[in-house]
């Protein structure tokens, strides 16, 4: 039986692993999807931006208008901001569909390795059921049925401390971007009061530190997303990450525009606060569901010797 037992198990991680990546790939294709249409809008954005820009620079009878009434320079101004903004919306989007692009062609060539593995378990199955029928012992299916509980449970655990691993990622980043809009505030504070270049300096470095940081919660987000894919077991719990993972989106919206205004870096404060809360949350109930499986796969162990040594 040793064969069967040694064999069947790594089939059955593999069956479980194929089942994972399905959801990872289901997950992953909804967000090409999203993300692709996303990318051709603010390509749009971006070209009329840039044209408005052009307009403006060039010899146009717009261009002259506002060079007779004295207001050129400010209107260039202003739309060489609107044009920056939207070329780095949507390089964020494209470098965003790239990383997407990569993941899902990694997780179909992992399918694809996996493609026949349902076949081979079944055909192993029948022949240690056969074998087991021969034995018609009870203490071995009890064994069995012990065992395939346990190995259940061994993987949803490996599922969980991967989603809890991307979610510390993503705590991580959003953690420093609230401190940096908090010194920012902090600044701001300040900078009402006294009209010190210094200051001013200070609490823009901090809200450009902030905007680096996105970029990267953007992708870490996108991780904990796809991660949570397949931790919906046995439909215990629905995790609703939609709103969680817009928080990226809304800061890009924000960020860029009328830093001088305090409301601003309150309002962006307050999202990254809630958002770090979220992810909190998010990893406290993770860790709840990993510990009670392995609460839960320690009780099948002690079971599982009480059944092998036999009373």
């Amino acid at each position: 039986m040793t064969y069967f037992d040694e064999r069947l198990k790594e089939l059955y991680e593999k069956k479980l692993q194929k089942k994972r990546l399905e959801a990872m790939k289901e997950e992953l294709q909804k967000q090409e999807d999203e993300v692709a249409k996303k990318a051709a809008e603010l390509e749009v954005i971006r070209k009329k931006e840039q044209l408005d820009v052009d307009k403006l620079e060039g010899k146009t009878i717009k261009a002259l208008f506002f060079t007779l009434a004295g207001t050129k320079e400010e209107k260039l101004s202003k739309e060489r901001q609107e044009a920056y903004i939207a070329a780095m919306k949507h390089d964020a989007a494209v470098r965003d569909l790239a990383g997407i692009m990569t993941d899902l062609s990694a997780c179909k060539e992992e399918l694809e390795a996996l493609s026949d593995i349902e076949v081979v378990f079944d055909h192993l199955l029948e022949q240690k059921k056969n074998s087991i029928k021969q034995e018609a012992s009870r203490r071995a299916n009890e064994v069995i049925r012990l065992e395939k509980q346990m190995e259940t449970l061994s993987h949803e655990i490996i599922e969980l401390e991967e989603a809890l691993e991307a979610g510390y990622k993503a705590f991580d980043i959003v953690d420093k971007i609230v401190k940096e809009l908090q010194e920012a505030h902090e600044l701001a504070d300040w900078d009402t009061f006294m009209d010190n270049m210094f200051i001013d300096m200070q609490k823009q470095e901090h809200i450009h530190n902030a905007q680096d940081l996105i970029q990267d919660l953007r992708h870490e987000l996108r991780r904990f997303k796809t991660e949570m894919a397949d931790v919906n077991i046995d439909e215990e719990i629905h995790i609703e990450m939609d709103d969680f993972s817009e928080f990226a989106d809304w800061f890009f919206d924000n960020i860029f525009t009328d830093w001088d205004i305090k409301e601003k870096i309150e309002n962006s404060q307050a999202q990254a606060e809630h958002t770090r809360k979220q992810t909190t949350d998010m990893i406290n109930m993770l860790k709840d569901m990993r510990d009670e499986r392995m609460k839960r796969r320690i009780e099948l162990e002690e079971d599982l010797e009480e059944v092998v040594v036999g009373e």
